[in-house]
């Protein structure tokens, strides 16, 4: 077995520095709480070290009174920092250099008027930290896919998160180019990072079996897996050496091992022990020719143990069942010993019966627990080898983003328990559907299809989402609907007649689909009727035709109109009626000065108060009501204005007025009244109009239209006098 290290290896240039600072922290503030924004690595194992050491770590700075508080090397926003000097603490900044110097560009371009916008994991602390260098008003994006979602910007600055992978980096500003006039952009990715990535592939291209060695947390390790895997595809991802397969190891003859950044010497040194004691193991284990050895010194017990399998805690063997009971199943694993399973490691089931499910003959796959059970047979579990087996399937669904179906199979807590096959998984409730489930029950049975968002081998935990595939879908949707619709509207021209089928009906009008765009008509151009509820003209999933009358280019709206192919009852009204003529007419309202009547389909009239009566008309409404079929006039036809008026009582016969009694002599003179008046000639009531049109100008009732059949008659000339001494007498 060889074994290759690549160059750049562990901790980068940040990190020493950080760790640097950290002992050196230590030593002066003997008495001092000393805390650390965060983990100073994205190792559990050196954090756990740390805080042996008396570093304490807290998630905000409200968690800190007083004291010294170290800044990690993803660094901290600019309110943070100011936040920790407000409190008067100790402040040690450990900020990576590639870090600031990211940080500053971040604040001078913003303050330019930039619009920031930074390649990265919105969640990296990182990435975190930069925002607040810019008020929090940066953009994160992590894929094209993104950047050509973006609205256009007349200045935009593009920083890297300083972990990324360079060529996905590259890809990203290359679409972000197009988004914006002028495009400032900055190759923020750390060298470190750089070099050690290239460093790993070179040694991944050479290699049977690679090792990544970090984290399971840290950005920067799994960056490595990444790149390492697209060229070893035996590639996995530890964090101790306790989580190597020296099974797995035993297949490859040359194996390499790199380490992320933020890993420590020391647990890249347990691993390449381990890895040479494997080596070493290998290299001892081997089959011994009795050709070479003399007869006499052939000792045959040894070279039998020699030919066996060499089995440690924890390997991984196939065995052949020789035996089966109720309560453990016996095995021949090719070992100097024979092993056992017992129930408990067969099954976690209490009503298997093991008779049933085992017969001899049958091969099973088990992890080692124990070299000796006790009656000197190796102990097996077979439990382990499944968990082990799920485990490195799950793990793989994840990293592959696998889509996976599976059977909502009972309700645990807030969230469903789903088979997906090969293991039960969680999936909470928000993750079932876009919309929320009320009855959690009601899914019992249900069929699903989603991936694996959140894994976690340590803790065993998965996290099943349905949720994810069925918002691509919708996006996917929306973009072809989009699409559908940007090419839908170009295609229709203004004044062009279309149809449509009614999609949805609503108080103000209907939504028309115009097959890729809906088209909108109001509900005053449904019908030149006056009668115009929507519900009551059409029907949902009527096909109905209509004319394009307004194309909004911004929002990209049609407005149609339906009553535009119709012939204008105006139109009809005007070759059909001319003024004095005698018709029938329905009343469709009735307002304090008057009542409107229906003459045609969509033309109206006004009947005023005046014209409803020779007698006072006192109330309209105790006179006439709505759908009352009367005679009138056609006393008046304003063309410009399309404005009618009628009148009832000029169809009819006008009363016969009371003869005028004639003034008495008066008292003074007794003589002829012939002299005149009072000094004045005899005047007469000027005689009142019958045929009077009258409109309605708007909703509101005007001086005239409340008194207009008052004073119509009243005459100031002088030929009125005369009426004024009959009121005098």
């Amino acid at each position: 077995m060889r074994i290759i290290i690549a160059d750049k290896a562990g901790y980068c240039f940040g990190i020493q520095n950080a760790m640097k600072l950290v002992a050196d922290t230590l030593k002066q503030k003997d008495n001092e709480p000393i805390y650390c924004l965060g983990d100073l690595s994205h190792n559990r194992q050196e954090m756990a070290r740390l805080e042996t050491c008396g570093v304490k770590k807290v998630d905000t700075i409200d968690e800190i009174s007083s004291g010294t508080v170290i800044i990690r090397s993803h660094g901290e926003g600019k309110d943070i920092l100011d936040q920790a000097e407000a409190k008067g603490l100790t402040i040690v900044n450990a900020t990576c250099p590639f870090v600031r110097a990211m940080q500053k560009k971040v604040h001078d371009y913003a303050l330019e008027g930039y619009q920031i916008v930074i390649v990265g994991n919105a969640k990296h602390p990182e990435v975190t930290g930069a925002m607040g260098w810019c008020k929090h008003q940066a953009i994160v994006i992590d894929n094209p896919e993104q950047a050509e979602q973006l609205p256009y910007f007349e200045q935009m600055c593009v920083v890297a998160q300083t972990t990324i992978i360079k060529s996905k980096y590259e890809e990203i500003t290359k679409a972000l180019k197009k988004r914006a006039n002028q495009c400032v952009i900055f190759n923020t990715i750390c060298s470190a990072t750089a070099e050690r990535q290239a460093a790993a592939i070179d040694t991944a291209k050479r290699v049977e079996y690679m090792i990544v060695v970090g984290g399971y947390h840290s950005s920067n390790t799994q960056k490595l897996y990444e790149v390492c895997r697209q060229y070893c595809k035996n590639t996995c991802h530890i964090e101790t050496a306790g989580e190597l397969d020296p099974n797995e190891i035993k297949k490859y003859n040359i194996i390499g091992i790199t380490a992320g950044a933020s890993t420590p010497d020391w647990i890249v040194k347990e691993v390449t022990e381990s890895m040479e004691e494997n080596k070493m193991e290998n290299e001892q284990v081997q089959g011994v020719s009795t050709a070479d050895v003399p007869d006499e010194d052939f000792d045959f017990a040894a070279a039998l143990d020699d030919t066996m399998k060499s089995i440690h805690k924890g390997s991984t063997v196939e065995g052949t069942v020789l035996m089966v009971d109720a309560e453990e199943i016996t095995l021949s694993i090719g070992y100097k010993a024979d092993a056992v399973i017992k129930k408990n490691d067969y099954t976690w089931k209490n009503d298997v019966d093991l008779t049933e499910a085992v017969q001899e003959g049958d091969k099973i796959n088990a992890v080692v627990t124990d070299l000796n059970d006790g009656s000197g047979r190796v102990k097996l579990s077979k439990i382990k080898y499944d968990n082990q087996k799920t485990q490195r399937r799950l793990a793989e669904a994840y990293e592959n983003q696998e889509v996976l179906e599976g059977k909502v199979k009972s309700v645990s807590g807030s969230g469903l328990i789903v088979d997906i096959g090969f293991t039960d998984i969680f999936m909470p409730a928000s993750q079932y559907h876009v919309r929320y489930v009320k009855d959690l029950n009601s899914l019992i049975g249900k069929e699903v299809k989603g991936k694996i968002i959140d894994y976690n081998a340590k803790r065993r935990r998965a996290i099943f989402s349905q949720r994810v595939i069925l918002e691509k879908e919708i996006k996917e949707r929306q973009k072809q609907q989009r699409e559908r619709k940007e090419q839908r509207f170009s295609e229709l021209e203004m004044d062009e007649n279309v149809k449509g089928t009614v999609k949805t009906i609503t108080n103000f009008g209907i939504f028309v689909d115009l097959n890729g765009i809906d088209g909108f008509v109001h509900r005053s151009d449904l019908t030149w009727a006056r009668a115009n509820e929507p519900k009551d003209l059409v029907e949902k999933g009527q096909e109905i035709e209509a004319k394009v009358i307004s194309k909004n280019e911004e929002e990209k709206k049609i407005k149609l109109s339906v009553k535009a192919l119709l012939p204008k009852p105006w139109d009809t009204f005007i070759e059909k009626y001319k003024e004095n003529d005698i018709i029938e007419v329905k009343i469709t309202n009735v307002l304090d000065f008057g009542a409107f009547a229906e003459i045609l389909p969509g033309v109206e009239g006004l009947i005023h108060v005046s014209e409803i009566s020779y007698e006072r008309v006192e109330s309209v409404a105790a006179v006439l009501k709505p759908g009352d079929v009367v005679k009138v006039k056609i006393i008046g036809i304003n063309r410009e204005k399309e404005k009618i008026s009628l009148s009832i009582k000029a169809t009819l016969e006008a009363p016969e007025r009371p003869q005028r009694r004639r003034k008495k002599e008066n008292n003074y003179g007794g003589g002829d009244r012939s002299g005149g008046n009072r000094g004045g000639s005899q005047r007469r009531r000027q005689q009142q109009n019958k045929n009077t049109t009258v409109y309605e100008e708007s909703a509101n009732v005007t001086l005239g239209d409340a008194f207009g059949s008052l004073l119509k008659g009243l005459s100031f000339d002088e030929e009125s006098e005369d009426d004024s001494d009959k009121t005098e007498e």
